[in-house]
């Protein structure tokens, strides 16, 4: 049993132009329009539905740009989500890096974004998939123009989070 209150750091991180300002716009501000001043700290409360169970956590989202070697910059960060522009090629090389030198203990997941473009794609689910496989990530094909892939991938980081503190 979970008593008190949750609350997760989410670092997002990415190379510029990859949507991480328009990602946490979609999450906070249900709007994709990315163009809040400051990018400090921002909130968004959830809800976990956990086997016969809810829970409410409050995410606090962190944006960082590229893909920083800097560990004070995702201290305490509980998950980190990598989002990925399918429209540019992935340097996979300094993806790698990061992964390796990420905060072993935050939960890492691989946000492709854009997928509204797919015909302009020059990264696909394959390109990303060694990245699932080798570093055991989670991988979910997003586009800030369609709500409920970002919302999908939230509850599911939720589900993620909260199956940590249960030990599964």
């Amino acid at each position: 049993m979970i008593s008190g209150r949750l609350m997760w750091k989410v670092s997002v991180v990415g190379e510029p132009d990859a949507g991480k300002s328009s990602l946490i716009s979609r999450i906070v501000f249900d709007s994709e329009a990315g163009s809040f001043m400051g990018k400090g700290l921002l909130r968004k409360k959830i809800t976990i539905q956990d086997q016969n169970r809810m829970s409410q956590a409050e995410l606090i989202l962190q944006e960082i740009d590229g893909l920083p070697e800097n560990d004070k910059l995702l201290a305490g960060s509980s998950a980190i989500i990598i989002v990925v522009d399918v429209t540019k090629d992935v340097n996979k090389k300094a993806m790698e890096k990061f992964i390796k030198g990420a905060n072993k203990k935050a939960l890492i997941v691989i946000a492709a974004n854009k997928i509204d473009r797919k015909y302009e794609a020059v990264t696909w689910r394959e390109d990303l998939d060694p990245f699932v496989k080798n570093y055991n990530l989670e991988l979910f094909l997003i586009s800030t123009k369609i709500p409920e892939t970002v919302n999908g991938m939230i509850k599911e980081i939720g589900k993620l989070l909260m199956g940590r503190i249960n030990g599964k």
